[in-house]
């Protein structure tokens, strides 16, 4: 482990002097690639899944420590070569931690800058709505807070698509080249049709809806595939909480009204609700009592603007709210 290294561990450790400083400056300033593989290093040291808090990143270092103090209190020579400096095996844990973190985020992120490559992405923020045509004429409509991404020649024996959010496919028939989206342990499969597909990756259900056509469902865990096929009329649900498929018998049309921004609730929780009124106007919103997340409530809107929704549901439900610059707080009854 060279210097550098352990100077880099000392700072992230909080235990540099300003002489190491002034050389950790000099080192970062000397080139791009210094720079950046120390900021790759901070992220990943921040970020790390394994430290969810400062204390325990120290608790990490202090370890390593102590194990070097052991190490040094024994007189054995073969113990002592491990070295004087506890910097040196706390530089090696770091960076091997953190580059460790940094590869595995790379891997395991879709929409990483790794797993993009050579891929055309398209990103619609909460509040939107966009759509677009693919190379081979298949229409997309995404709805907010969604992201997607493909070949943009869509090359291949199947025209694939990855996605995360909501969106609604009107996709062009080819019978020799299926259609196929990617969902996080799922798949839809078809050759022509028109569809739409709720998927948000924190959500708790992942839905498929059929308006035109025949569209194939499956879902893989724990290593056994299950599926079924859609047909118009018909909706395929996976609960990731009750690990169930299902298909239901629905009028689909309610599925797309997002897409003339209207909406539908029924018996919906409040946090459920507060989910789907972030993706459709882009504003956040905070519960000031933990209870309110459960309070069930049925309601239906068209092209509503939000501040007339809200109103709408203080008078008909058990909470009042307010607006504090771009986020909405929800609270009991009278508390604003």
């Amino acid at each position: 482990m060279n210097h550098i290294h352990q100077i880099i561990a000392k700072y992230f450790a909080g235990e540099i002097s300003e002489e190491e400083m002034g050389q950790l400056r000099g080192w970062l300033e000397s080139s791009a690639e210094n720079q950046k593989l120390f900021d790759d290093l901070k992220q990943g040291w921040e970020g790390l899944t394994l430290q969810t808090s400062s204390e325990e990143k120290s608790c990490v270092l202090n370890k390593v420590k102590g194990r070097i103090k052991a190490e040094q209190a024994d007189e054995r020579p073969i113990r002592r070569l491990f070295g004087a400096n506890w910097y040196r095996v706390a530089a090696s844990v770091l960076i091997a931690v953190s580059v460790g973190s940094l590869a595995w985020n790379q891997i395991s992120e879709p929409f990483s800058w790794m797993n993009t490559i050579g891929y055309e992405v398209r990103e619609c923020d909460a509040g939107k709505q966009t759509d677009f045509l693919l190379a081979d004429g298949s229409h997309i409509y995404m709805n907010g807070d969604s992201r997607m991404k493909f070949k943009s020649d869509l090359e291949g024996t199947e025209r694939n698509v990855y996605m995360e959010g909501e969106a609604f496919f009107d996709v062009a028939r080819d019978e020799s080249k299926p259609f196929v989206i990617d969902l996080d342990g799922a798949e839809v499969k078809v050759l022509g049709t028109s569809f739409n597909v709720k998927a948000y990756p924190e959500d708790d259900r992942m839905e498929t809806s059929v308006i035109t056509g025949k569209v194939a469902f499956t879902h893989s865990h724990k290593g056994e595939e299950e599926g079924f096929h859609l047909v118009p009329g018909q909706k395929g649900v996976i609960n990731h909480n009750e690990e169930s498929m299902d298909r239901f018998q629905v009028d689909n049309q309610l599925d797309i009204a997002w897409m003339k921004r209207g909406l539908l609730f029924v018996n919906t929780p409040l946090s459920e609700l507060t989910k789907t009124l972030y993706r459709t106007y882009g504003v956040k919103f905070k519960l000031t009592d933990g209870s309110l997340k459960d309070l069930k409530i049925t309601a239906s809107f068209e092209n509503e603007k939000l501040e007339e929704i809200m109103k709408i549901l203080e008078m008909t439900n058990e909470f009042s709210y307010k607006i504090e610059k771009d986020r909405v707080v929800i609270g009991n009854k009278n508390e604003f």
